[in-house]
């Protein structure tokens, strides 16, 4: 990987000369100078001087901040962000997640991704940058999206980059659950570069995974969890069934960043990843009727073949993606973006039915003497079957332009607006063979969309405008969405941003807005899974039973569009002006209509909703339903679902321990984060804009540079941070059609695996960082619940700890083996208590199958070691 790297390197550094590398484009003025940092240096605000042409503006805002009069909800510096133990922006937002999740998203998708204040081209652009390289990191509430032409559904990620950075670095990581049974290796390699404006980086990916059997879990099959309660083997199917699928990837991954000119950015940025998986779903089986035939006996003979393959799945898809983005500057206010993709997907699955038993039982028909259906009998002795295929390949090509800037200046500030314009097409082609029948799909959309978003400033404490009122802002936007094959999707919303005193601030916000499935959801190709393992509430008297069933799966054509309302107030507090320290509560109502969904847990109720979905063999004796044998598990339309929950959480991070200057700069310190050393850091960058255009209308907010940010860590010092979220979910109902009855999802009603919504969870997170050696623990807990009268969920507590070491921060080790330098060792540990979720009866009878301990959580406790080194 690391040569492949490197030959890359070699190729930009032919397109980036290396005359632009130190500086900025000759039109732009060179940036005030100043110091560089010492460790983590508090934030410093960029006040210069512009020369536009004809005009000079002055602008105050931290560099790379987002252009907005809401504060962060979370600030994040370099040293805070070192004691997550992240290697880069891909593992910093899986630690993250908790503060970045969003209740008013429609399934809680990443939160929208800014760089320096400006739109990217796409995560693979960004996800393999070092933490190192990262100055501040921002976490804004979902209204700041409007401002970049995405909607109000998902938090704001900014990641404010340093000026001047250059590192190599290569990683290998190990990991594997402390029960055994499955192994993950993963190799990777960076080059990454910024120089003023300018940056790019390059970076491949290996990753592999062995398959975990269930025969390697404490997994309990009785008698009635059997394929078929018939005469046959009693073989071991657990060794023949995965729980989890053995994968393989390949990534590669490479972008460019320019200053074009004074005024104008480009980027591009292309990937290309592989990914191969395998799975195992037990041995194949064969009913052999001996019904009639002279054989001593007058039943029905069931026989396992040993042949696991028979049986398998096998999926390979092929990702590639082209994205760019323009970004400038139209006189001294507006800014605009322009940004383009292309992606494509194809996926190739093949699924293996098995085999059929006709050449044995016509011999058996026969009365031929050497097919002996008890005895011992050979594959040869039955026909393979064909096994169904599926072929899918989904394209996308889109572009969207942006223009942000103030229409007009008020007495509090200037009207601040957006305005988008975007068009894409899309494909989905799919074949799926079953049974030998070819179905052909093919699904195209055309879309086209508009959005304008309007921010009003009414009140301005520092301006001396209505300052009994505090800081007042009203938004308002707007889009439309007309799609080829749904037609036109409309979306309204309000807002308001109310600081009455300095450390006190409310968003308040309403969202109406229409969507559509994805053409994935309406056209992948129809994937049937044999011998899935599902618990059927109705079996056993009502009592319910594990039963074997085809799982069918793919797209629904019949699938509508959705209508959204959420309802949001939100508050933050952030009291101390010399502590980094918040507290914020946020309300959250939903409600949707025509709710898109995937298929949830089988439940009495939701057979009698939806009756068309099931199938089931006619009651026999004593039975009063007869035994499920298949279900469609495709995507759906709730009729309706209500959501409502308050989250309330605080921040808190301090600096510990006594200032020590000579620990600043000496041998083998990297600076902030542990890498750059004289690379890193420095004034400036991205050219005179690059937090956004200065001056121009109201006082905007920046991350770092508001109140309670308590200063930076200092050479020799540490640093702490820990913060703690609790949800409460008041409402959680949804109806599956209009008439029934509602499911409370809180009080017995379940769509997942895991029973239904949890009344109470906390998140908390807490991290240490000092003398390059640090600790960081996320722990998560959420309530019991139930699936009607028959199953209980416990509540579970799960903790996960990643302990590392900067090991070029330890002189004595350093001066010793010198290889050293540079390089750190991660220990980590999921699950630290290899807790699980314990499912129980309400009647005492045994757990279900598919609700054992081991086959809801397989992995449990997991061990990961890291060893990373950057090499210059």
């Amino acid at each position: 990987m690391l040569l492949v790297t490197t030959a890359l390197s070699g190729l930009l550094a032919g397109i980036v000369p290396a005359s632009a590398v130190p500086q900025a484009a000759p039109q732009t003025p060179p940036p005030v100078t100043r110091p560089a940092p010492v460790a983590s240096a508090p934030v410093e605000e960029d006040e210069e001087a512009y020369d536009l042409g004809t005009v000079t503006v002055t602008g105050s805002r931290p560099r790379g901040a987002v252009d907005t009069d809401i504060e962060p909800e979370l600030s994040l510096s370099a040293d805070q962000i070192q004691a997550y133990g992240a290697a880069n922006i891909s593992e910093l937002l899986a630690y993250l997640e908790p503060v970045t999740r969003s209740s008013q998203g429609r399934d809680g998708g990443q939160p929208v991704l800014l760089v320096n204040g400006r739109r990217i081209s796409g995560f693979r652009e960004i996800q393999s940058i070092p933490t190192e390289a990262i100055e501040r990191t921002d976490i804004l509430p979902e209204e700041v999206a409007l401002q970049f032409g995405y909607r109000a559904d998902q938090r704001v990620v900014n990641f404010v980059l340093k000026a001047n950075f250059r590192s190599i670095s290569a990683e290998a990581a190990y990991r594997a659950p402390t029960q055994g049974g499955r192994t993950t290796t993963e190799l990777e390699s960076t080059l990454f570069n910024i120089a003023g404006g300018n940056r790019y980086s390059v970076d491949a990916e290996y990753s592999r995974s062995s398959p975990l059997f269930e025969s390697e879990r404490d997994i309990e099959r009785r008698a009635a969890d059997l394929p078929a309660p018939l005469f046959g083997d009693p073989a071991d199917q657990g060794a023949y069934r995965t729980l989890l699928s053995q994968s393989e990837q390949l990534q590669a991954r490479g972008s460019i960043k320019r200053d074009l000119n004074s005024t104008t950015q480009g980027t591009l940025s292309v990937s290309l990843e592989n990914t191969n998986t395998r799975s195992f779903n037990g041995l194949p089986g064969v009913v052999i009727d001996v019904d009639g035939v002279d054989m001593g006996t007058d039943e029905t003979v069931f026989r396992y073949l040993d042949a696991p393959a028979s049986l398998g799945r096998k999926t390979d898809t092929l990702t590639a993606n082209v994205g760019t983005v323009l970004d400038g500057f139209i006189g001294e206010e507006w800014r605009w973006t322009f940004s383009g993709n292309y992606d494509r997907v194809e996926t190739d699955t093949f699924t293996g039915r098995g085999y059929g038993v006709t050449p044995f039982q016509d011999r058996v028909n026969a009365g031929d003497p050497t097919a002996d259906p008890f005895g011992t009998v050979a594959l040869a002795d039955f026909a393979a079957l064909a096994g169904d295929t599926a072929n899918s390949v989904s394209q996308s090509l889109g572009a969207e332009l942006v223009l942000t800037g103030d229409l007009y200046d008020l007495p509090a500030g200037g009207i601040s607006s957006t305005f988008k314009l975007g068009a894409d097409t899309r494909s989905l082609d799919s074949t799926s063979v079953r049974s030998g029948i070819t179905t052909e799909r093919s699904q195209s959309r055309d879309r086209f969309t508009g959005s304008g978003s309007f921010t009003f400033p009414i009140a301005d404490r520092g301006q001396g405008v209505l300052p009994f009122l505090g800081d007042l802002s009203v938004n308002f936007n707007a889009g439309y969405e007309e799609l080829s094959d749904f037609g036109g999707l409309p979306v309204v919303g309000v807002g308001l941003n109310w600081s009455p005193i300095e450390p006190l601030s409310f968003l308040v916000s309403y969202t109406d807005e229409q969507g559509a499935p994805s053409i994935s959801q309406l056209n992948d190709p129809i994937v049937r899974t044999f011998d899935v393992p599902v618990f059927d509430f109705r079996a056993n008297g009502g009592r319910g039973e594990t039963v074997f069933v085809t799982r069918t799966d793919g797209g629904n054509p019949d699938l509508d569009s959705d209508n959204r309302r959420v309802f949001k107030l939100g508050a933050t507090l952030r009291p101390f002006d010399e502590q980094d320290f918040s507290l914020s509560s946020t309300w959250t109502v939903s409600r949707t209509d025509d709710v898109i969904a995937g298929f949830p847990t089988i439940t009495p109720e939701l057979e009698a909703a939806l009756p068309e979905r099931f199938e089931r063999a006619e009651p026999v004796g004593n039975q009063t339903v007869g035994t499920l044998l298949s279900f469609d598990a495709r995507a759906l339309n709730y009729d309706s679902a209500e959501r409502q929950d308050i989250r309330t959480g605080f921040n808190f991070s301090k600096a510990f321990g006594t200032p020590n200057p000579a620990a600043a700069g000496g041998p083998g310190m990297r600076g902030p984060g542990g890498g750059g050393g004289p690379r890193a850091g420095g004034p400036g960058g991205g050219g005179p804009r690059a937090g956004g255009p200065p001056g121009g209308g109201a006082v905007r907010f920046g991350g770092g540079g508001g109140r309670g940010r308590g200063g930076g860590m200092q050479p020799g010092q540490g640093r702490f941070n820990l913060s703690i979220y609790h949800t409460y979910r008041i409402q959680d109902e949804i109806v599956i059609r209009d008439g029934l009855p509602v499911i409370d999802l809180l009080d017995g009603g379940a769509t997942g695996s895991r029973g239904g919504s949890p009344r109470h969870e906390i998140q908390a997170q807490g991290g240490v960082f000092r003398n390059g050696m640090g600790a960081f623990v996320n722990a998560n807990w959420r309530d019991s619940t139930t699936v009607g009268d028959t199953l209980r969920f416990s509540n579970q507590t799960t903790i996960n700890l990643n302990m590392f070491v900067d090991l070029g921060q330890q002189r004595s080790l350093v001066q010793r083996f010198g290889w050293l330098e540079g390089s750190r060792l991660n220990l980590g540990f999921q699950n630290i208590f290899d807790t699980r979720t314990e499912v129980s009866t309400l009647d005492g009878t045994d757990v279900p199958l598919n609700y054992q301990a081991d086959y809801l959580d397989p992995q449990g406790r997991t061990i990961s070691l890291t060893f990373r080194k950057i090499l210059f």
